[in-house]
């Protein structure tokens, strides 16, 4: 009885450490072969997506960077042969669209097998379509040649209508059928390599007008207007070293319906031939912008389709009008980014002028295709026309390039020549 209970009491010992080695996978050198499970293990797999297919015949490839927990060697398998394909540890993009591979480690030394998969999507390159709007168009029978690149050789956008009963296109012509906005979009099919892009541009043709842009409506406060763009009023001379510096009166109505800047020059003028200057401005930002980035180009703003005309309500003080020097410089403020040779920040501005006729509120309305290259920021031969094509308008700019020193006020105690400059009611383009 006593020699069963001790074999009983052995026996059980063994099937406890038989147990025990198999659930730590101790025991066995296989690591999991001949039916016995091995200790678990981790692969850590980093995200291997991001880089672009490549154009042919050239193709992307990615080295691939996983880790076993157990030290040991990981091989990897595509799941997407047509997508993209492995060899030893080169991953190779063979085309845009969903890519799947694995990182396998087959275990051993006391180790069960391991996966960790990765699946991403390998992007299609950037394209680009360049299609600047041809602006109004009369109603008349002579056909419109559409004029449009991509920036892939050898793949020329296609153009669409979606208004066929305003007009027709037919490769590159568009006849003129009604009176009406026109609606062509150029589109060009990447394919496998690259993304598929369009551009849609609305012409009006003959009494139809282009759809209005509010660039904004009127002012909460000094500093920002109804649509939250930025507002700047500045102003300065050369007695201030050109900024305000307690010169500046800036106000908007009770009602935001408008918004006034004075700089009053301070002093008497000179008598002696020196010269000088005095200068007032307002810089209204598009909606929601507040800054314009100063590394880069600006994409925030209004842009511009078929709008022919910058509309706004202007007025200016009685002493400056009198002054007879009384003109306005409006620079639209582009998205448009160039860093210069003294490394300078610049933005490419676009500029008309116009002369009031009157001190008081009056409607002014300015062609588009009138603004000329105020600063190119030393690029070349810039286009007016397709630059506000191409880029935002992402501020304008309302100023005096010749500020009141003539006529002082005479309801201030001298010497006091204010500047003034008021915009009232919303800016629009159409």
């Amino acid at each position: 009885m006593r020699r069963q209970q001790m074999k009983f009491q052995l026996t059980a010992i063994g099937l406890a450490c038989a147990t025990l080695l198999a659930g730590c996978g101790g025991g066995s050198s296989g690591g999991g072969s001949g039916g016995q499970a091995g200790m678990a293990q981790s692969v850590s797999f980093p995200f291997p997506g991001g880089e672009t297919v490549a154009v042919p015949p050239t193709i992307a490839t990615i080295l691939l960077k996983a880790t076993a927990s157990s030290g040991g060697p990981i091989t990897y398998v595509s799941n997407t042969p047509g997508t993209c394909t492995v060899s030893g540890a080169t991953l190779s993009l063979l085309k845009a669209g969903e890519c799947s591979v694995n990182a396998n480690q087959v275990g051993g030394d006391g180790y069960a097998a391991a996966t960790q998969r990765q699946l991403f999507v390998i992007p299609k390159r950037p394209a680009a379509i360049f299609f600047r709007n041809p602006g109004a168009q009369p109603l008349d029978t002579q056909p419109l040649q559409l004029a449009a690149e991509s920036s892939v050789a050898g793949s020329p956008p296609v153009f669409s209508t979606s208004t066929p009963t305003v007009c027709s296109v037919s490769g590159t012509t568009l006849q003129k059928l009604a009176d009406g906005l026109c609606t062509v979009t150029a589109t060009m099919d990447g394919g496998d390599i690259y993304e598929t892009v369009k551009v849609v541009k609305t012409m009006p043709i003959g009494s139809a007008l282009a759809p209005e842009i509010k660039f904004l409506s009127g002012y909460k406060n000094t500093t920002t207007t109804n649509e939250d763009g930025k507002v700047d009023p500045r102003g300065g001379s050369s007695e201030t070293d050109w900024w305000c510096k307690g010169w500046c009166d800036v106000s908007v109505a009770a009602d935001g319906s408008s918004i006034s800047n004075t700089y009053t020059y301070k002093n008497q003028p000179y008598t002696d031939g020196r010269w000088w200057r005095v200068w007032s401005e307002i810089d209204v930002y598009a909606p929601h912008v507040t800054q314009i980035s100063n590394s880069k180009d600006t994409f925030e703003g209004a842009r511009i389709d078929a709008q022919g005309a910058l509309k706004f309500n202007f007025s200016q003080n009685q002493e400056w009008f009198a002054s007879g020097e009384n003109q306005v410089e409006v620079d639209l403020i582009l998205g448009h980014f160039n860093r210069k040779k003294d490394n300078g920040e610049c933005n490419v501005h676009l500029r008309a002028s116009f002369k009031p006729s009157s001190p008081a509120p009056a409607n002014y309305s300015l062609k588009l295709r009138d603004f000329t290259v105020a600063d190119s920021c030393e690029l070349k031969d810039l286009n007016p026309w397709f630059e506000l094509q191409d880029y935002s308008v992402v501020a304008i700019r309302f100023a005096s390039p010749v500020g009141n020193f003539k006529v002082p006020s005479p309801t201030a105690p001298p010497p006091n020549y204010p500047t003034t400059i008021t915009l009232t009611g919303p800016i629009t383009f159409q």
